[in-house]
């Protein structure tokens, strides 16, 4: 099968397209044949290896993917060739990764589409939308707590808001400008554009999507902060103790968001779109910054 592979870490121009062995389909194990693939974060700090990972050579990048069930293993009764899927595939945890024509994992990683949009958009829901879950697990929130989300208009951050607000939390942002709009038409109360706007200690809790330590200032004494970025975490004051929150596999997770789509009850915008043979150009446009909405891969 096609896939992009890199046989080193690097910039964007180790990546490269080639065939790769098609990998055998175990017993709890489904094939899928991929329609779109994420690209994140993640990804890119794989490839560049600012992360110290124990890859084998030739590495395939990719976390997120949607597809259609091609193949099932003998013990799987979660699916049936046919069945439209998303899932989230920690890359460095498994042999390839998603930036392929098909890919071979659990059953249990994987979660039915959601109805309602196209499938190719539904890649972009994996890895940000268990990002947010699990990261607001993490937080123990009063009834009508206020909460501050920074970089509330990314991808990780767009969905902390939408799950937020849901459970009645009065949600502020830190954000561009730019988004000021989008924000406020999701619910948003007060979009600010830098930390030290930020009103002092004027949250219970900070949901720091975009490594902004400065922001632990609005969280009211005692209160919570919880991070997923990789940038330097705050030190503890006046009662908060930081937390880094990471993502992990969860196909029951992600049906759940799955199901709130279907339902309209959760957006997860899409941006720009690649053929599989141009992951090195859209790596490099990801790394400029700025996007709005999943950039996409596609065989």
């Amino acid at each position: 099968m096609k896939a992009v592979v890199f046989h080193r870490t690097g910039d964007p121009d180790v990546l490269a397209l080639d065939e790769v062995p098609e990998l055998p389909v175990g017993p709890r194990d489904i094939r899928v044949t991929v329609t779109a693939a994420a690209v994140n974060p993640v990804d890119l700090k794989t490839r560049s290896g600012f992360l110290t990972l124990n890859l084998t050579y030739p590495a395939v990048p990719g976390w997120d993917v949607s597809g259609v069930v091609a193949e099932t293993g003998a013990e799987v009764t979660r699916f049936t060739v046919g069945d439209q899927v998303i899932g989230m595939v920690a890359q460095p945890a498994h042999r390839y990764g998603t930036y392929a024509e098909q890919v071979v994992a659990d059953a249990r990683l994987f979660a039915r589409a959601p109805g309602g949009v196209p499938l190719e958009e539904a890649a972009a829901l994996p890895l940000a939308g268990l990002t947010a879950v699990q990261t607001l697990a993490k937080l123990t929130l009063p009834a009508g707590a206020p909460v501050l989300v920074t970089g509330a208009a990314g991808a990780v951050g767009r969905i902390a808001v939408q799950l937020l607000l849901a459970d009645g939390h009065p949600v502020d942002a830190l954000a561009r400008a730019a988004d000021t709009e989008a924000l406020l038409a999701l619910g948003v109360g007060t979009v600010h554009t830098r930390p030290e706007d930020l009103p002092a200690a004027g949250h219970t809790a900070v949901v720091d999507t975009a490594g902004v330590a400065a922001a632990i200032r609005t969280v009211a004494d005692g209160g919570q902060f919880v991070a997923i970025d990789d940038n330097e975490q705050p030190v503890p004051e006046r009662g908060i103790t930081p937390r880094k929150s990471y993502v992990d596999e969860n196909g029951d997770q992600l049906q759940t968001l799955s199901d709130l789509i279907t339902s309209a009850l959760l957006t997860v915008p899409t941006g720009r779109r690649h053929p599989l043979a141009e992951a090195a150009h859209a790596h490099r446009e990801f790394a400029k910054g700025g996007l709005r909405g999943k950039v996409l891969l596609q065989p």
